[in-house]
């Protein structure tokens, strides 16, 4: 080999192992990204009840308003409240006889001692509910509910309890039998 061919060997050996000594960070490129975790909580409204079906027993004629309630629960994590509403499931808010015979309903309306009258109240002792109306109302239509109470804000955790009473008053008119009629309570979130 001439002086040349080993001079340009030699540089070449020195030029690779330079590169080769260089750090790898030298070459390393980098790049970041940001994600967003989001979540999108709709408004959730709940209701229950503790007894579905109500009975006013031992009613008789001419006497004091017979009375049966339930609880009605609400959970909701509307920041704005909501409302709750009832209404008979049908436009007949009558209490109609489940009998054979023909006897005449007791009428929705306010009940009071000789006159044939079913209707609601309702209560609650939580300082989120106001109660629409106190004492009791007729229930309204399918068409026509009443606002039984409203709340502004959020329920608690373990939800807002109002105390719904039913109550009925007869008078002789009324056919010894059973009554009843199906009402349709509703929560709705502001």
């Amino acid at each position: 080999m001439s002086k040349m061919s080993k001079a340009i060997a030699v540089l070449g050996v020195v030029a690779g192992l330079g590169v080769a000594a260089l750090p790898l960070s030298s070459y390393a490129v980098e790049k970041t990204a940001n994600v967003t975790a989001q979540a999108v909580i709709g408004d959730s409204i709940a209701i229950t009840v503790t007894n579905p079906t109500v009975t006013m027993a031992g009613v008789m004629a001419n006497e004091e308003v017979k009375e049966a309630s339930t609880d009605v629960t609400i959970q909701t994590n509307s920041t704005k409240g909501y409302q709750i509403q009832i209404a008979d499931a049908d436009d007949d808010t009558a209490l109609k006889p489940t009998g054979i015979g023909t006897a005449a309903g007791i009428a929705a309306g306010i009940p009071t001692q000789g006159k044939n009258a079913w209707g609601f109240k309702a209560s609650s002792s939580s300082s989120n509910v106001t109660i629409t109306e106190e004492g009791y109302r007729a229930v309204g239509g399918k068409a026509a509910p009443k606002i039984v109470g409203t709340a502004a804000a959020a329920s608690t955790t373990d939800g807002d309890v109002i105390s719904l009473t039913f109550g009925v008053t007869v008078d002789t008119t009324i056919a010894a039998d059973t009554y009843q009629d199906e009402v349709v309570l509703t929560a709705t979130t502001k």
